[in-house]
């Protein structure tokens, strides 16, 4: 029977060491704050509507999400990036209603808390420029690149320093979506160059308060999966499930903890091939610092993932997990985007 609280198990996983049981995202409290009147990064109504930096954007229902809208971008020509966007004034949100909204129902004595603010500093440029565009910059514009990305990341050290004051969670996830399963959308060397000193100091402003940072990167490229840590330790890397999942498990594993998102081209797979999900978690991924999450598209897959996650993954610890005889729900449970 399993002795500690999901708080104390999941953050074994952070720590590197090996928890207790099975620790899953949902073992966290996990919310994303925003609102017309408060933080617009993008949007959070039907329709069509501007971010606070004047970039458009569409909710699609499709996805549940909005994305810029198709053919509408705020910066067309790099070098004019600051007569185009707006920085907000923070200063004027209602930053005690918001969070006293957000966190009520959190269960900070036995679960850990995270704020997710997503769009880090790659994703802000090549929203608000066609996505083409944001990468010839990179090579054609180099030093109004490296500006962009400053100014963007002083905005995100003041707006995480008011998340870490009126929210006080444990962890905060910023999004950086810099390549895709098969490779970078740019050089490591841009990368390193033009990117790399500014998220320095965004990580440095969240673990210099005592919070723990966790990137969001939808690439599995090892090499640069390895620089991540060396930013400002971050303790945990979710990111798309990994087809290479024993090398990077070799290679990260003393650095960083690994969140595992499983995804609707999972689920594709592993139908198409009548395999069990087990056949996917091998014992090496398993017994490493990982959590999980399902990511599919409906909540009846949802559960089904769930229950393997929960049955399979207690076969890999100690104990079986608290909730291993309670009904399989289908609630995408550490995702805070789905209501």
């Amino acid at each position: 029977m399993a002795t500690l609280s999901y708080k104390e198990n999941t953050l074994l996983a952070y720590q590197h060491k090996e928890p207790e049981f099975f620790p899953m995202a949902s073992d966290m409290d996990t919310c994303a704050p925003r609102g017309v009147d408060f933080i617009r990064e993008s949007i959070c109504v039907d329709g069509t509507a501007n971010d606070w930096f004047g970039q458009s954007w569409t909710f699609e229902p499709n996805i549940g999400g909005a994305n810029p809208t198709p053919g509408v971008h705020l910066v067309k020509d790099i070098t004019k990036w600051r007569d185009d966007m707006i920085f907000p004034d923070l200063s004027v949100l209602d930053w005690e209603g918001y969070a006293a909204r957000d966190t009520a129902h959190w269960n900070r004595e036995h679960k850990l808390s995270r704020v997710m603010v997503g769009f880090g500093l790659w994703e802000r440029m090549f929203s608000v420029m066609e996505f083409q565009d944001a990468l010839c910059a990179l090579l054609d514009e180099p030093e109004e690149c490296y500006y962009f990305f400053s100014t963007v990341a002083d905005h995100k050290v003041r707006l995480y320093q008011y998340l870490i004051k009126y929210y006080k969670p444990d962890i905060l996830i910023m999004h950086n979506d810099y390549g895709s399963s098969g490779s970078m959308f740019m050089s490591p060397n841009s990368w390193r160059e033009l990117i790399k000193p500014h998220l320095q100091r965004v990580i440095n402003c969240i673990t210099d308060a005592g919070v723990l940072y966790e990137p969001t990167a939808v690439v599995t490229l090892i090499q640069f999966l390895e620089r991540l840590p060396i930013c400002g330790a971050p303790r945990l890397i979710p990111c798309i499930f990994p087809t290479t999942q024993k090398s990077l498990k070799k290679k990260l594993d003393i650095k960083c903890a690994l969140s595992v998102a499983l995804t609707h081209s999972i689920w594709i797979r592993l139908k198409q091939q009548k395999r069990r999900l087990e056949n996917q978690l091998t014992k090496p991924l398993m017994i490493c610092s990982w959590v999980a999450q399902s990511g599919l598209k409906t909540p009846k897959r949802n559960a089904i993932v769930n229950d393997e996650l929960i049955r399979y993954g207690s076969t890999k610890y100690t104990c079986k997990r608290p909730d291993y005889d309670s009904p399989r729900t289908s609630v995408l449970g550490g995702n805070p985007f789905v209501k």
